[in-house]
């Protein structure tokens, strides 16, 4: 009686082949999916940065020094980050009173005039992605912001 061993039976030629083009692409995706949150990363950095120091600016603008109207251009950051400040004055918001009676306005001594400031902070090439505009109004007393003494 003869015994019949099994035969040993391995990997064809392309079995192998298609396990390596799976693990390819595999590869290929994870490596992709790695450099867009590395770039996800640097952009996030680049405007968290910016946003500190625009928040920085703003809070010295009319405490250290004074409230003019105008615009001006400067860089924070080592030359990293560039901006471009515009301040103008903003018209009285006080509602307008509709009726036959007139109103005489208020005047007083020192009426604060309030003051629109945005601040366009730039970095990189500055695309869409690397810009960000920050809008504030800021309320002074008339002898306060024009850097008269009160």
């Amino acid at each position: 009686m003869r015994i019949v061993e099994p035969a040993a039976r391995g990997f064809t030629l392309l079995e192998v082949m298609l396990a390596f083009v799976l693990l390819a692409v595999a590869m290929g995706t994870i490596v992709g999916m790695l450099s867009r949150g590395l770039n996800q990363v640097q952009r996030s950095e680049g405007a968290s940065e910016a946003t500190l120091y625009a928040q920085s600016f703003l809070d010295q603008l009319g405490v250290l020094e004074p409230l003019r109207p105008g615009q001006r251009q400067g860089e924070f950051g080592d030359r990293r980050y560039r901006y471009e400040l515009s301040v103008r004055e903003v018209p009285d918001p006080a509602p307008r009173v509709a009726s036959d009676v007139p109103v005489e306005p208020v005047q007083a001594a020192n009426m604060p005039k309030l003051y629109r400031v945005e601040l366009l902070v730039t970095w990189g090439r500055a695309n869409a992605s690397q810009r960000l505009r920050f809008v504030a109004l800021r309320a002074r007393a008339s002898g306060l912001a024009t850097g008269e003494s009160p």
